[in-house]
Formats: C-alpha cells, sequence, structure tokens
C-alpha cells in the first residue's frame, strides 16, 4: 500500500498479461472457426456424430471467447482506475468448466483412435485415457464452482493449487501418452512397409506429433507459470489459450485426411497401373475364353450365262466361282 492509502497493482502482468492472453486467443478461435469452416465444406457426407463433435467443440469455443472478452471489458473499462476491486474473475471461472468439456471432447476422440488402431493388449491404453479424461472433467467442473464462489484469486490459489496442479498434470500426462502410443505404432508400422507407404506413415507422424505434443507442451507451460508466477495473472492468459489449442489440433487432425488420401493415392502409381493391366488381361482373356466359337462363312456367287450361238448351234455356258474372305461375324451360306 501506498502513502496515499492506495493499492499498487501492476498493470503490465495482470490486466496488461490478460489482454494479450486474451487477443492470441481470440486469433487462434479465427483459426479454429477456418478450420471448421474448412470441414464442413470438404467432408460434407462424413459421418454425423463428427459433424456433431466439430459442432459443439465451435459452440464451446464461442462461449469461452466470449466469457474471456467479458473479463477483459469488465477489467478495463467498468473496473477502470479501480484495480483493487479486481480481485475476482466470475466469466472465466465459468469459463474452466467450458475449457473442461473441449479437452475433454478432444482427449476423447484420440483415445477412441487409440483403441480402435492399436492391437491387444496395447489398445486399453485408450481406455485408461479416456477414463483419466473424464476424471479430469469432473474436477474441472468442481474447480469452477470453486472459483466462482470464491473471494478473491488469491484465496483461490492458496486453497485449490493442489487440484489445478493435478488437472494439468494429467492433462499433459494424457497428451503424451496418446501421441507417444501413436509414435511407435506408426514406428513400427513403417519398419514392415514399401518404401512408398513409408512416406505416407512419415506424414502420419508428423501430423501426430503436430497435434499431440503441442497441447502438452501447453500444458505444461502453464503448469509452470502457475507454481513459478504465483502473484500475476500471466498463467490465467495463458489458460485463455489452451482451450483453443486442443480444439486446433483436433480440426487439424479431421481436415488432415483429405491431404493424406490424395498423398497414398499419388505416391503408389506403380502398383495402380499394374493393377489395371493385371485387371484389364484377365478381362480380355476372360472374354476370349467365354466367347462362343465363330462360324465360318463361305459365299459362293455363281454366275451363268447362257448365249445362243446361231451360226454354230451350240449353247455356250460359263461359271464363275468367287469365294468369300475365310472369316466374318456374320453368317451366310
Amino acid at each position: 500500500m501506498s502513502e496515499s492509502g492506495l493499492v499498487h497493482v501492476d498493470l503490465n502482468d495482470s490486466i496488461g498479461a490478460l489482454q494479450i492472453g486474451l487477443l492470441f486467443s481470440i486469433f487462434v478461435f479465427g483459426i479454429v472457426t477456418l478450420q471448421a469452416h474448412m470441414y464442413y465444406g470438404t467432408f460434407r457426407d462424413d459421418r454425423w456424430t463428427y459433424k456433431a463433435l466439430v459442432a459443439a467443440i465451435w459452440l464451446l469455443e464461442v462461449g469461452h471467447t466470449i466469457a474471456g472478452s467479458y473479463e477483459v471489458y469488465r477489467a478495463t473499462i467498468t473496473l477502470y482506475g479501480r484495480p483493487e476491486l479486481l480481485t475476482t474473475f466470475p466469466a472465466l471461472s465459468a469459463g474452466i468448466a467450458v475449457a473442461g468439456a473441449i479437452t475433454f471432447l478432444v482427449q476423447g476422440f484420440f483415445s477412441i483412435r487409440l483403441f480402435k488402431v492399436l492391437p491387444r493388449p496395447y489398445s486399453f491404453i485408450g481406455i485408461a485415457c479416456i477414463s483419466v479424461s473424464g476424471l479430469r472433467f469432473i474436477g474441472s467442473i468442481y474447480l469452477s464452482y470453486r472459483a466462482v464462489t470464491t473471494k478473491s484469486v488469491e484465496q483461490y490459489r492458496r486453497e485449490m493449487t493442489w487440484l489445478v496442479t493435478t488437472l494439468l498434470t494429467a492433462g499433459a500426462t494424457i497428451d503424451v501418452t496418446i501421441a507417444v502410443s501413436m509414435l511407435y505404432y506408426l514406428s513400427k508400422k513403417r519398419s514392415q512397409a514399401f518404401e512408398r507407404i513409408a512416406s505416407v506413415i512419415d506424414r502420419l507422424i508428423a501430423y501426430t506429433i503436430r497435434t499431440g505434443l503441442l497441447t502438452s507442451v501447453g500444458a505444461v507451460v502453464l503448469l509452470i507459470c502457475y507454481q513459478a508466477m504465483p502473484d500475476n495473472l500471466v498463467w490465467l492468459a495463458m489458460y485463455t489459450c489452451l482451450a483453443k489449442l486442443y480444439s486446433n489440433s483436433l480440426l487439424s487432425s479431421l481436415n488432415s485426411r483429405q491431404e493424406l488420401r490424395e498423398d497414398s493415392t499419388t505416391s503408389m502409381p506403380s502398383f495402380e497401373r499394374f493393377s489395371r493391366r493385371t485387371t484389364t488381361r484377365r478381362e480380355h482373356n476372360t472374354r476370349l475364353d467365354l466367347a462362343p466359337p465363330q462360324p465360318i462363312a463361305i459365299e459362293m456367287k455363281t454366275t451363268m450365262e447362257t448365249a445362243q450361238d446361231d451360226s454354230v448351234g451350240k449353247v455356250r455356258i460359263t461359271v464363275d466361282s468367287v469365294p468369300s474372305p475365310a472369316y466374318r461375324n456374320d453368317t451366310k451360306v
């Protein structure tokens, strides 16, 4: 407290950090919106569960973005000149549950994919990941309730540090487990694949690293900021962006299927041409084997001329025989 009795608040690492975090969050939300638009335009015939998942993710992101925008407006406009009153963030506190729902949907999607891809008994890694993610979602709902009802951010940090640390650690662990499991499976398949198929698997490995490790690194960095800088709001600013990293990873994974299909089609032209040639030859031989024998048509053309020789009194007969070609499609006798 200063000599005049006013509370000194550093706006750079509090409201300033929150504003920068919101700007970056809105930017990532624009990417999420573009990804959703590309998905619905490209995969019109996709299954309804995927379409509903993308719609749910986007609607949750809209609510999460509105919550962050409201808090920045409240801090810079409503409470302008009174930073000492900025002790709670009710909208962002409710957004904790929204972010938990987004994280659960994304991690559940990748966990189910892991369960379908991996052979037994490794496929149960996916079941374990989605179970832990469900418990994490329940914990985020309780965390959101405590954040809404708390009297100050400092009290919230003091009482809920253990739960926040547990949830962030669990989220990072799930992301790393999913990414490492997919990388191990794809690397094993790559050693057994042809050279052309290996290039497609390399692309899958790159997508796995890009989508899985990005969210895990974000969760780890958020956890470090939360533990190392408890007296500012840098960790809260980073938290506004973490959920959008999960959404972007899911939509990027869905949209990358079209590019992977094109790569898999163009990476094996020789096999396709060989298949076409083999099929054409087999069909040609089959047509020859099943076709009935063509009859040989021989056409005899006979011309008779009869002329009366008045001087001799005899009859002259001339016969011309002209054979037709040996093979014809029509039959004439």
